[in-house]
């Protein structure tokens, strides 16, 4: 089995159509209508129905496809590891985030963003809001995404916003209104946020436009200590509607007149952005637009930036060495291939610790493997092995890829036996 055939399954599943997956793969329709057929009769079931010119996995293509990806997860993890301990050249962007529910945007874009830019490895830092520009214009991060004001002094692209509700105890007179004005709650006690917080200049504009002087009881840059407070009755607050937490010990109830605050996207002013920004950037937007809670956000100058991010390749090119040993051939991690035979082969070549001994295991002549073990180096770009004492013994990218390659051969058993799950199968 090759690898990149998997990712021929993956494509097909996704467009739900082989001509519109011949075109993203840049193959024939012919030829990927082929390689299906052929792969259905080699697996002994159908993974795909077809209706209507519409692809649709099989219960058993739904398995097959599961196993594919996990393949790929592995196969992408252990060429980023194999770069990071040879040494070979690593991108890092450092995205910045408001903390909590910024690292939890961050886990939930990780493995996309990782799966398309294996070789760029995604730095976190959590900053507020108000620190997040100066930041980004003193080159401390690369790229921002979080509450607050308007910067003109990086690239700023406000893109959605998200109501400022007022949260208040279940008992609190207030609790049933359907609206709430700032002043009539001079008499109540608040937690808040710490100043540097988004929410809290939010609170201290509304307070001063009021003109009243809060009772503030507490106050902390830890929301979700806030968030337990006024779940237990201490007092009023002021919360995202994305932040909001429905408990009977808690109403939470909209300002009049309305409150919003905007969310921004920045990075430094006049820089180029790569591939890697912009897939990060999209993956950034889209993530939070996809809760229901935040409202986009529409300008000319947003608009015109989106359709630029959508026009960059979503898609890592990584170096490889060419074959004439100068400039490195630019590939796709789609088009880095592993034909898993031959990763048994190298497996017994570290299990061996020699050519010839592995050479005999798997009755293949000496040449013939050490051409296999050749191509794999080239592909991965760096040795696997060294010479010492008579013997081969594994570098640090050969231990990842042996561990990798173990993984792999795993997951290929797994697929083949998920197939067998299925009765009644069908040539």
């Amino acid at each position: 089995m090759k690898t990149k055939k998997l990712y021929y399954l993956i494509t097909i599943e996704k467009e739900a159509s082989l001509s519109k997956a011949a075109r993203k793969l840049s193959v024939s329709q012919p030829a990927l209508s082929k390689f299906l057929a052929g792969a259905e009769v080699r697996l002994g079931t159908p993974l795909f129905q077809r209706s209507d010119r519409h692809l649709t996995p099989t219960p058993q293509g739904c398995a097959v496809l599961e196993s594919a990806r996990k393949i790929l997860d592995v196969q992408d993890r252990m060429m980023s590891n194999i770069r990071m301990v040879s040494g070979l050249q690593r991108t890092t962007i450092r995205l910045a985030t408001a903390p909590n529910r910024g690292a939890m945007l961050y886990s939930q874009i990780y493995n996309r963003f990782s799966r398309h830019f294996p070789s760029v490895k995604l730095g976190l830092t959590e900053l507020y809001a108000s620190g997040q520009a100066e930041a980004v214009r003193r080159g401390q991060v690369d790229i921002a995404i979080g509450a607050g004001d308007f910067s003109d002094e990086v690239e700023d692209y406000a893109f959605a916003q998200e109501e400022i509700l007022v949260s208040l105890p279940a008992a609190h007179p207030l609790a049933s209104a359907a609206k709430i004005r700032v002043n009539n709650l001079k008499e109540s006690a608040f937690l808040l946020q710490s100043p540097e917080h988004s929410i809290r200049q939010i609170a201290d504009r509304l307070f001063k436009e009021a003109g009243i002087s809060p009772l503030i009881v507490f106050e902390s840059g830890d929301v979700l200590l806030l968030d337990s407070l006024m779940h237990q009755g201490v007092g009023v607050g002021f919360v995202s509607q994305a932040h909001v937490f429905p408990s009977q010990d808690v109403a939470y109830r909209p300002l009049d007149p309305p409150v919003y605050q905007t969310l921004h996207i920045r990075f430094p002013k006049g820089h180029a952005l790569s591939p890697a920004d912009c897939y990060l950037i999209r993956l950034l937007m889209e993530e939070r637009l996809s809760d229901p809670r935040y409202t986009a956000i529409h300008t000319k100058k947003l608009d015109t930036f989106t359709s630029f991010l959508k026009s960059v390749p979503d898609q890592d090119f990584l170096p490889q060495p060419s074959d004439s040993g100068d400039t490195p051939v630019m590939v796709r991690p789609q088009d880095i291939s592993f034909d898993t035979e031959v990763l048994r082969y190298i497996l017994g070549i570290a299990e061996e610790g020699s050519l010839t001994g592995a050479a005999d295991r798997f009755y293949l002549s000496q040449p013939a493997l050490s051409r296999y073990l050749h191509s794999v180096e080239s592909l991965v770009g760096t040795p696997l092995f060294n010479r010492s004492h008579n013997r081969l013994v594994p570098t640090n990218a050969g231990i990842v890829f042996a561990n990798s390659a173990r993984n792999i051969l795993q997951l290929e058993d797994d697929l083949k036996r998920s197939v067998q799950i299925f009765p009644g199968r069908i040539l």
